[in-house]
């Protein structure tokens, strides 16, 4: 009879214990956090080492001191969102986050302050000190730039102009404006050190140009900069370039020059273990112009960090895509559209998988109607998102396979601008106000498994709401994954995690509260 009440009692205590311990686990994946004022969830961002979640940040205004003045937080999370550490500090109203970036050992956080007209980057170690503050003022050079962060400040939207250098530092590309000059100017912010330096490009031709940032090695800040030879020009010329950190200057310009074709840049990836750097991009005829003309396919470039091609591979549109996509020679796929290219993977057995996503124009019945009765002032087209394409590639980096995951359409845009501008404009708009579905890329730091993730919005009788998709790879093969993200939040974003889980964000304006909580996939 002891030795059975011992027991039970043993049996009661495990019970207890784990009912204390899924509570504790439980308690580890769901936070909440109040008082929150303001918040731009393209102020919040994972922390990660090596590919691999650490933890989260979030920056929000947590209190009115007076009419002039807020309270602002920086809040440090773990992978299990468990508080690390809560940054305070009060500052002017007229002070506004612009981006914020991660790196690996710190956290950047680039801010407009109206008061003494300066933007301010700020750097803080991940114990929350401030380890480093560079200010520079803003001008009419860059005004243009300034009226763009007011109408891009919106959650959806993602950096546009503040990178990552690794450990070493920070990298913003900004446009610039000065009479009838539109050029740009890069800036480094060392996390190290107290340093900072800018580089203005001197060349003639570069009077008249844009440069997006592509990536970056420890040594190279890698751009693609489109040039003309004068403002109305409709003849543009692309170029990849890269500066050195060390030398702060231009290192190469790549211009395809000496090449049958020219080349509009979709992604850049350093190679790992080598001083190597793979491109892909969209491939033209040199006599084409590549801000109009259709692409002939995708060209895959290795060549050297000093700027030396050593291979190319070109795979058509009809010729090689046709194989396994129903695709036309100027690269559009029946029912897709054309396909903006989101993320290149390379795999430990040297294979190359590429994700992109699809876009096309529709006739818009209301623009079609609205533009009867105002005269044709309306615009009759729209353009829409469609499906997710993922592309694989052999070691020589040809074309082996291609697979349609098919999603809601989903409208992005309409108006005139839909019925004027060229593909590439379109895309390059879509990219830059958010348009897009595809979320992010998780996995092993060697990416021999990994997952694409997306959202969609579903219509069906069993389910009417958003949805976040995943398409993993184990290796061998592909999986999907679907869940539901019905919810009451004024506003919901999705972080990548720990593996097999995401983190799912709800802003509550009204109730002033942030809820995050560890979802698992599958």
């Amino acid at each position: 009879m002891k030795c059975s009440k011992r027991k039970s009692l043993l049996t009661a205590a495990a019970v207890v214990l784990l009912c204390s311990l899924q509570d504790r686990l439980s308690a580890q994946t769901k936070l909440s956090i109040d008082k929150v004022y303001s918040a731009y969830l393209r102020s919040s961002g994972s922390i990660s080492a090596h590919g691999q979640i650490k933890g989260y940040y979030f920056f929000y205004q947590s209190d009115k001191i007076d009419k002039h003045t807020n309270e602002y937080t920086l809040q440090i999370l773990d992978e299990n969102l468990n508080k690390v550490k809560s940054i305070k500090f009060e500052d002017s109203k007229k002070v506004s986050l612009l981006e914020s970036a991660y790196n690996g050992g710190s956290l950047s956080f680039l801010f407009k302050n109206e008061d003494t007209k300066t933007m301010d980057m700020r750097i803080y170690d991940m114990d929350g000190k401030l380890k480093y503050t560079y200010s520079r003022p803003y001008d009419k050079r860059s005004e243009e730039l300034m009226k763009a962060y007011e109408t891009m400040h919106t959650d959806e939207a993602m950096n546009k102009n503040v990178f990552d250098m690794g450990e070493t530092g920070y990298v913003s590309v900004l446009p610039m404006r000065e009479g009838k000059q539109r050029t740009y100017e890069v800036d480094y912010y060392s996390s190290q050190d107290k340093k900072q330096w800018t580089y203005v490009p001197t060349d003639d031709e570069e009077k008249y140009s844009a440069a997006e940032y592509m990536g970056a090695t420890d040594s190279l800040i890698i751009l693609q900069v489109m040039k003309r030879n004068h403002l109305m020009s409709g003849k543009v010329t692309s170029h990849l370039v890269g500066i050195n950190i060390v030398t702060r200057k231009k290192q190469f310009d790549l211009d395809y020059a000496g090449d049958d074709y020219t080349m509009i840049l979709s992604g850049v990836l350093p190679i790992e273990g080598t001083d190597k750097l793979m491109l892909m991009g969209s491939f033209f005829d040199k006599s084409d112009n590549i801000a109009k003309d259709f692409s002939k396919g995708l060209a895959v470039y290795e060549m050297t960090t000093t700027g030396k091609v050593l291979s190319k591979s070109y795979n058509t549109w009809a010729g090689d895509f046709g194989r396994y996509l129903p695709t036309n020679s100027k690269g559009k796929i029946s029912d897709v559209g054309y396909l903006y290219i989101h993320k290149l993977i390379r795999t430990p057995d040297h294979k190359l998988f590429v994700v992109g996503e699809g876009y096309k124009r529709k006739a818009d019945g209301v623009g079609i109607a609205a533009s009867v009765l105002l005269g044709g002032d309306a615009g009759v087209t729209k353009i829409v998102v469609t499906d997710l394409v993922v592309m694989q590639f052999d070691e020589k980096y040809k074309v082996r396979g291609a697979t349609i995951y098919d999603k809601t359409d989903n409208t992005a845009f309409g108006g005139q601008q839909a019925d004027l501008n060229s593909q590439h404009l379109i895309a390059t708009y879509l990219k830059y106000i958010g348009a897009f579905d595809y979320e992010f890329t998780t996995g092993d730091e060697d990416n021999s498994n990994f997952t694409i993730c997306y959202s969609d919005y579903v219509r069906s009788s069993e389910y009417k709401g958003q949805t976040f998709n995943s398409i993993r790879y184990n290796g061998s093969k592909f999986t999907t994954d679907k869940i539901e993200l019905k919810s009451k939040a004024t506003n919901m974003r999705v972080f990548p995690a720990k593996p097999g889980s995401i983190m799912i964000l709800e802003y509550y304006k009204k109730d002033k509260r942030v809820d995050l909580r560890l979802e698992k996939l599958g």
